[in-house]
């Protein structure tokens, strides 16, 4: 029998993983502008040739408050992750809570394709970390689960019933190959279609529902994603 775990990320309180805690106001508000200054200068050059001094002063503070809220650059990119995911995971919730006519899927895919798109040096310094030490990718791997999880619990809001387990597990794999074509996109840039292609979240989306839609396995019921898919967006209208 296939065993289907969800992996979602636990909530976070209000420090960010890899920061030192931050109970006054004054303090959270020096991290938070050591963050964005980080996340300015990885979409600028490569991480890795930042160091404490430019994030500092891009932040408008000293290499002292710095140390004060993070133990050393490793620590401060977590806490990087860790921020974008809480972002992400309060986006994608969102998202998928709003019936405005919109399918659901197509607005999810679309979503994520763009943040890849705004945030290219972000997510290749994480990618280029995690093959020094793979627990960096830990908080992004359970990010995918989390993605597959949300629309699983919209699938089953609309149609008031779970997918059986062979169609959760095509789902589930449907978002495998977008983030796995999505990281190849960034990495490689192999083509015909580049993160920038205005046709790229569409192709994705259709090889999802190819994947999704395929005939399932005797107990599966080949209908169903069918089925709950098209309720999925007659709820959506």
């Amino acid at each position: 029998m296939i065993q289907i775990m969800s992996q979602a990320l636990p909530p976070t309180d209000d420090d960010r993983a890899g920061a030192l805690p931050a109970k006054q106001a004054r303090s959270r508000r020096t991290r938070d502008q050591l963050l964005a200054a980080g996340y300015g200068l990885v979409e600028a050059r490569d991480f890795e040739a930042v160091s404490i001094a430019d994030i500092a002063k891009a932040a408008g503070c000293s290499v002292g408050a710095f140390y004060f809220r993070f133990a050393d650059k490793d620590a401060f990119f977590r806490a990087m992750i860790a921020h974008r995911l809480e972002e992400a995971r309060a986006s994608i919730s969102e998202l998928l809570e709003t019936s405005d006519g919109s399918d659901p899927l197509d607005v999810l895919v679309a979503a994520i394709a763009e943040t890849f798109r705004r945030r290219p040096g972000f997510l290749r310094a994480a990618l280029r970390k995690s093959m020094e030490d793979p627990s960096v990718w830990e908080p992004m791997r359970a990010h995918g689960h989390f993605v597959a999880d949300r629309y699983l619990d919209r699938l089953w809001r609309d149609a008031g019933r779970r997918p059986a387990k062979p169609v959760e597990l095509r789902i589930r794999f449907a978002f495998q190959i977008m983030n796995g074509t999505l990281i190849n996109a960034l990495i490689n840039a192999p083509g015909p279609l580049q993160l920038d292609h205005p046709a790229l979240t569409n192709e994705l989306v259709r090889a999802m529902r190819l994947v999704i839609d395929a005939d399932a396995t005797p107990d599966g019921g080949a209908d169903q994603p069918r089925k709950l898919a098209s309720i999925s967006r007659s709820k959506s209208a």
